[in-house]
Parts: structure tokens; sequence; C-alpha cells
């Protein structure tokens, strides 16, 4: 399976109260995860890329913040020159 399962148009949308969705706990706590080398590397081998440009056209101002943090993070754990699957350019913090 694929990070970007995110169960169809509802990917950014629901939650409680707090406006917290189940989608957002998880992108905030991926980019927690994205702080450890041995976390990345197990995401960028599940394919998390595929799973942020799916979720990048989600309109959410949350999700948007949450989505860059992660791909800071993603970005500046590679070594420099180091290939692999990410963006060509890094998103905007």
């Amino acid at each position: 399976g694929s990070l970007a399962s995110t169960g169809g148009s509802a990917a950014g949308g629901g939650g409680g109260a707090d406006g917290g969705s189940p989608v957002k706990i998880a992108l905030f706590s991926l980019g927690n995860m994205c702080a450890h080398r041995e976390c990345r590397e197990a995401l960028v081998a599940l394919n998390i890329w595929d799973a942020i440009r799916r979720l990048a056209s989600n309109p959410d101002p949350t999700l948007q913040k949450y989505l860059a943090r992660i791909q800071a993070k993603l970005t500046q754990g590679q070594a420099p020159g180091a290939g692999g699957a990410g963006p060509a350019t890094p998103a905007p913090a």
C-alpha cells in the first residue's frame, strides 16, 4: 500500500469542534518523525513523496503548512548531492 491512500476527497476535511482532522494529525506527526534519519528513510521507502503530491492540491492552509514542514525536513535530511525521488527544489516554508 501507499501512504497516499487517504480516503478520497475528504482528505483534509472533517474533524471535531477543534477543527482537527485525522489527516492533519497524521501529517503533524509525520513532520515530527521526519526529524529522525531512520524515520525519514522509512517514509521515503514508503513513497511519502507520492502522498505529498496527492495532498498538495488540497486548499486547506493548515494542511499545506504541515506538508511544507514535512518537505522541508525531508530535504534537510538529505546529504548534499544525494539523489532521491524528492522535489527538485524545496518547498517554501
